[in-house]
Order: structure tokens, then sequence, then C-alpha cells
């Protein structure tokens, strides 16, 4: 998946540990009007524990000056 993505334009804006923080990042990007995706990169077989992984936030390569600014202004 990362390499369809990469192929579309879209890359890495943050990195989140739980798919709670994961969805509250997407709102905040889509209340902005920036589409967004998630990978998920959690072990599915420890989802329980904190650190087995992390979820990764994409969005276009357009948008990520704004998404990045947006998500480092800690409104979110």
């Amino acid at each position: 998946m990362n390499s369809l993505l990469m192929e579309l334009d879209w890359v890495k804006v943050c990195e989140v540990p739980s798919l709670l923080e994961a969805k509250i990042v997407r709102n905040k990007l889509l209340e902005n009007e920036i589409p967004s995706t998630e990978i998920n990169k959690q072990d599915s077989m420890h989802i329980h524990l904190n650190h087995s992984g992390s979820i990764e936030i994409y969005v276009a390569k357009d948008n990520a000056f704004k998404a990045v600014q947006l998500l480092n202004s800690g409104d979110h």
C-alpha cells in the first residue's frame, strides 16, 4: 500500500500510537478540507499493547504543508 500512495503523490504527515488518535487527526484534517488516509501498522496479534505499532496518516502531496502546519498548531 505504501508504494501505491507514493505513486499517487501522497505523503506521510504524522504517526500516532492509537486508532482513536488517528480518527481525531483525520477528522481535524477533514474539517479543514484535507482528505487523508491511514495505514495501520499495529500488530493485530497484540493490539491491546500500547507499543505494538503505529498508525501512519497520509495526505496528498499538494496538501502536505497545510496539513503539517495544522497538526503542529496544537489545535487537535
